[in-house]
């Protein structure tokens, strides 16, 4: 069986660390914040010093990071990943990050015999759908560990094709984010309890939305981080894409009236100060 590297143990690491261990895997981790390291050693890890001991006691190895930023220090920072990967070895990025980070560290990862997968996920209610860019080779040979942890798995092309599709998920569902805000502050505006949105028109808008509470895991910032990335490449491609624009807008606004750990839900704050401002 084989040995699995993960680097960054946080809410997604750390779960699938827990995946692993139940189905048996070996597993080595590292994280640069030392609480969350020792909590990975408690559930069943060996705890590495660094990415390059992680490339050193494993076969493959699981990148669980918050975007390209840190890919590119994992992987060439101080006793980084390319330092130690050796011939045959797997280096799969299932963070989002920008389709060109994964596409360079590909064609350097080939340069020490080593392959490079990008297997970004996204989760649902039955858990997490992990999409794959990367050779058809690669892909097989990590099948097996990338279905313990994701119950859809799918190769979608070469390496990069993985995050553009992330990327256009996060498009869709920070536009449902948006128009739910939209739409419960305005309903609220013109006299109308909200909340019948949710309980009579059975649409699946968040509970949170209607609440004071966004903190959990710093998601609203990943999510602002990530449609930066789609403009980015909308750039490079030279689509249009003007609604994505103005959510990129509203979640902006949102990061910077609140707090570094706040979720989706926090986006509604931006309605909130629009329609405190129009004397709601």
């Amino acid at each position: 069986m084989q040995k699995i590297g993960l680097i960054g143990v946080g809410n997604i690491g750390s779960y699938f660390l827990k995946l692993f261990k139940e189905r048996g895997f070996a597993v080595v981790a590292f994280d640069i914040d030392e609480a969350k390291l020792a909590s990975a050693v408690q559930a069943g890890a060996a705890a590495a010093a660094s990415p390059a001991e992680v490339a050193e006691g494993s076969d493959l190895v699981l990148l669980c990071l918050p975007g390209s930023h840190a890919v590119e220090a994992v992987m060439e920072g101080e006793a980084g990943l390319l330092q130690a990967l050796r011939t045959g070895q797997l280096v799969v990025d299932t963070g989002t990050t920008h389709p060109a980070t994964d596409i360079r560290y590909e064609k350097l990862c080939a340069g020490r015999g080593a392959g490079l997968l990008d297997a970004p996920i996204t989760g649902r209610d039955k858990g997490f759908i992990m999409m794959v860019g990367g050779s058809a080779e690669n892909f097989a040979k990590a099948r097996d560990v990338l279905g313990a942890v994701s119950y859809k798995l799918k190769h979608i092309g070469p390496v990069g094709t993985g995050q553009v599709l992330k990327l256009a998920n996060q498009m869709v569902l920070a536009g449902q984010w948006a128009v739910w805000a939209e739409a419960i502050t305005w309903a609220e505006k013109a006299g109308v309890e909200p909340r019948l949105l949710k309980d009579y028109l059975e649409f699946p808008v968040s509970e949170r939305l209607f609440g004071e509470d966004f903190s959990g895991g710093g998601t609203l910032a990943l999510h602002y981080k990530d449609l930066g990335y789609v403009l980015e490449l909308a750039h490079e491609c030279g689509a249009n894409i003007p609604l994505t624009s103005i959510v990129h807008e509203a979640f902006k606004a949102a990061k910077a009236g609140g707090d570094a750990d706040w979720s989706q839900p926090g986006v509604v704050t931006y309605w909130r100060r629009l329609n405190a401002r129009a004397g709601a």
